[in-house]
C-alpha cells in the first residue's frame, strides 16, 4: 500500500509538470517584474491569517476537552495543534492526527476523551470545508456544470441521501445493526486482512469499543448544547484563517482572484490530494493546488509562487515551531502542566 501510493503520488508530480511547464512557456518572462511589483508588505497578512488558524484549532480543541470534563490551558491547546504540524510532514493526513494524540496522553488526557476530542473536532471541522464548498457552488454555477451535468448532480445528491440514510440506519442504537452484520461477515474480513497485513485482525470487541465511544460524544455534546455555537465559531476561525493565508497570498503578487473560484478550486485540490492516497503530502499538494487554479485560467506564473507562499506560511513555517512544542510538551508530561480534573 505504501508503495502504491508513492507510484501514484509519481505520477501526479510528473503529470503536474507537464502541464505547469506547458502553461509557462509564454508566462517565464514576467517572473522579474512580478517580484518587482510584489506587495511585501501584505507577507505580514499571511501571519495573521495562519494566527487566527492556530487560535481557532487551539480554542476548538480546549472548548471540547471542557466539555468532556478537563480543563486545558489555551497556551498547551496551542503547542498542540502547532506539533501537529510536525505529524503532517512525518505521516501526512493521519501524522497530526497521532502527534496530538500523543501530545495530549503525556498531559494526562485519558484515552477516551482524546478520542471524543479528535473525532468531534474532525466533524466540525470538515464540515465547515464541506459548507463552504457547497457554498461556493451556489456562486459558480456556470463554471461548475462545465464539469459536472445537472443529471449526475441529481444522481450524486441521490446517491448521498441513500448514503446518509444507510449510515443513520446502521449506527443508530448502539451500532447494533452494523455490529451484526460485521460479526456475520468477520471471518471473510479477516481472511482478507491476512493476505494483505499478516500482523492485524478485525477485532470485533475493538469496534464495539469504536462505536460506543463515537455514540459518547454524541452524548457529551448534547449536554452541553449551549457550547456547539462557540464550537462552530472556532472551527470558522480555524478555516477563514486557512481560506484567508490563500487569498492574500495571491494579492502579495497584485492579482484578485474571486473568493468564491478560489474557496471551489482549494476544495477540489483538497480531493485530488485524497486521490493520491497521501493527502496534504510535500509536492503533491502544492502540485494539485497549481494545477487546479491554472485550468480555472489564473496566470500560471502567479499561481505556482502563490501557491508555494500559501504552502510557506501555513505548511513549512510552522515546522520549526511545531518541534519545539512537542518536545515541550513531551518533557512537561510527567508533570502534567496545565491541565487539572473539574
Amino acid at each position: 500500500m505504501r508503495y502504491l501510493r508513492y507510484f501514484i503520488s509519481v505520477i501526479f508530480l510528473i503529470i503536474a509538470f507537464f502541464v505547469i511547464s506547458k502553461e509557462f512557456k509564454g508566462n517565464y518572462y514576467n517572473i522579474p517584474l512580478l517580484f518587482k511589483e510584489a506587495d511585501k508588505f501584505i507577507i505580514f497578512f499571511l501571519f495573521i491569517f495562519q494566527g487566527i488558524n492556530y487560535a481557532g484549532d487551539g480554542l476548538l480543541s480546549q472548548t471540547l476537552l471542557n466539555i468532556a470534563g478537563f480543563k486545558v490551558r489555551l497556551q498547551d491547546a496551542l503547542k498542540v495543534a502547532i506539533s501537529g504540524v510536525v505529524g503532517n510532514h512525518v505521516a501526512p493526513f493521519i501524522g497530526g492526527t497521532i502527534v496530538t494524540y500523543y501530545s495530549y496522553k503525556k498531559l494526562g488526557v485519558p484515552v477516551a476523551i482524546i478520542s471524543f476530542l479528535v473525532s468531534v473536532w474532525t466533524i466540525f471541522v470538515w464540515s465547515t470545508y464541506i459548507l463552504f464548498f457547497l457554498l461556493s457552488l451556489l456562486f459558480l454555477p456556470n463554471l461548475f456544470f462545465k464539469f459536472v451535468s445537472p443529471k449526475i448532480i441529481f444522481v450524486i445528491l441521490i446517491a448521498l441521501i441513500l448514503i446518509l440514510f444507510i449510515g443513520f440506519t446502521l449506527f443508530r442504537e448502539r451500532g447494533k445493526y452494523l455490529i451484526g452484520i460485521l460479526k456475520i461477515f468477520s471471518n471473510p474480513i479477516n481472511i482478507i486482512i491476512k493476505i494483505f497485513n499478516k500482523k492485524g485482525l478485525f477485532n470485533l470487541e475493538k469496534f464495539k469499543k469504536f462505536i460506543s465511544d463515537f455514540h459518547q460524544s454524541f452524548f457529551f455534546l448534547s449536554k452541553n448544547k449551549n457550547k456547539i455555537p462557540q464550537l462552530l465559531f472556532f472551527s470558522l476561525l480555524f478555516y477563514f484563517g486557512d481560506i484567508l493565508t490563500l487569498y492574500f497570498s495571491f494579492l502579495v503578487f497584485g492579482f484578485h482572484p474571486n473568493f468564491a473560484m478560489l474557496i471551489f478550486g482549494y476544495s477540489l485540490s483538497l480531493i485530488l490530494t485524497i486521490v493520491t492516497l497521501v493527502p496534504g503530502a510535500p509536492g503533491v499538494m502544492e502540485a494539485s493546488l497549481i494545477v487546479i487554479f491554472i485550468g480555472f485560467g489564473f496566470p500560471a506564473h502567479i499561481v505556482l509562487f502563490s501557491s508555494l507562499l500559501f504552502r510557506l506560511f501555513s505548511y513549512w513555517l510552522p515546522l520549526p515551531f511545531g518541534i519545539l512544542s512537542y518536545l515541550r510538551l513531551k518533557k512537561s508530561g510527567d508533570s502534567q502542566n496545565g491541565i487539572k480534573k473539574l
